[in-house]
This record gives structure tokens, sequence and C-alpha cells, in this order.
């Protein structure tokens, strides 16, 4: 007696889980799950440690769309901050270098030479005090690398001035200006050639 009904026992939970089984295959699609209805390739990704959607199941659909929207528009918010730090960072001088000089030009090996840079305002931005800019003269080589910096005084409207000790061998030197105020800088390559002889 006890056989059969632990036979009718096994039975009767064999039915219970083809029905659930027709059930799901019949209809193809998880009403909990937003309708997928491939269990075999969800199965597989997460096997191979590949799941299909990372949110948690516990929530429902909707809760899923909302954490997802919001995941997503946060990361923007931080990505637009970043990118507009970065511009600001970054930001860029609107003046420009009318002329930059050096005198004597050639120079003598290991004398002096005074360097001169004039900046004006460009007219599309408001004026920016000239007496507040960092400037400064990079010195580069004939190999392009660089061999010396002098920084560059405010001497009088746009001017800037300073002395640079040419105490390097004879060759054609290019001076790179640099300008710089309240966060933002601009850069003139090659703003001037020095010609550095040999003494006589």
């Amino acid at each position: 007696m006890k056989k059969s009904g632990i036979v009718l026992v096994v039975i009767y939970l064999i039915a219970a889980m083809a029905s659930l089984a027709g059930n799901a295959g019949a209809s193809g699609e998880c009403t909990t799950c937003g309708g997928e209805g491939d269990w075999g390739a969800s199965a597989s990704a997460f096997l191979e440690g590949k799941p299909i959607n990372d949110t948690p199941s516990s929530l429902s659909n909707p809760q899923q769309a909302r954490l997802k929207n919001d995941f997503n528009s946060n990361l923007l918010k931080k990505d637009t901050i970043e990118a507009s730090n970065t511009r600001a960072d970054a930001s860029t001088l609107n003046i420009s270098l009318i002329d930059a000089r050096a005198v004597p030009n050639p120079v003598t090996s290991g004398s002096p030479v005074m360097i001169t840079a004039i900046f004006s305002n460009s007219s599309s931005s408001p004026p920016v005090n000239a007496a507040l800019y960092n400037v400064s003269a990079i010195i580069k080589n004939p190999e392009n690398i660089d061999v010396d910096k002098t920084d560059l005084i405010h001497s009088a409207g746009g001017e800037y001035a300073g002395i640079w000790l040419a105490d390097v061998p004879s060759g054609v030197y290019e001076a790179t200006v640099v300008a710089s105020a309240k966060g933002a800088s601009k850069t003139f390559n090659e703003s001037l050639r020095i010609e550095v002889v040999k003494e006589a």
C-alpha cells in the first residue's frame, strides 16, 4: 500500500511538471520578464557568465525601465559636467600676438637678447587687463627640443619683455610664446626665430 501511494505521488508530480512545461512552451512568453520567450538563450548566456539583463529581477518591468533611465540620465549628466569642466580647463584666451621680436638678432652665443611680445584683445571678446597675463617664451633648438624658458614681464599696454641669455651653440632657435590668465591660455607656436652665431 505504501509503495502504491508513493507511485501515485510521483506520477502526480510528473504530470504537474509536464503541465507547467506545456503551459510555458505554449505561451512562449514570460509575463514577468518583459516578454522574453527564448529561455534557452537566456540560460546559456547566464551559464557563460554573460547575463542578458543585469537589472535585478526582483523589480517589475516599469521599475526596471525607470532604473535604467535614471542610471543612463545620471551617466549622461556626469559626462556632460565632465565635458564642460574639460572645456573650461582647456579654454583659450581670445587674444592675438601682433608682434614678437628679439634684439639683437642675430645674437652672439653667450650674450643676452631681449625678447618682446605685443598682444591685442580679440574684437569678439571683452577686453582683459593685459597686466594680468602670465607670459613666457619657450626656446627650442634646431632639433625642436626645448632648451630654455624665459618669463616675459608686462612693460606697457599689451607689451611684455624679458631677457634670454643665449648660452647655447650656434644655430637658428625658435621661440614659442605662451600667455595665460584666469585659467585660460593661448600658445603662439614658433612666434619668432633667433639666430645664434659664434663669437667672433
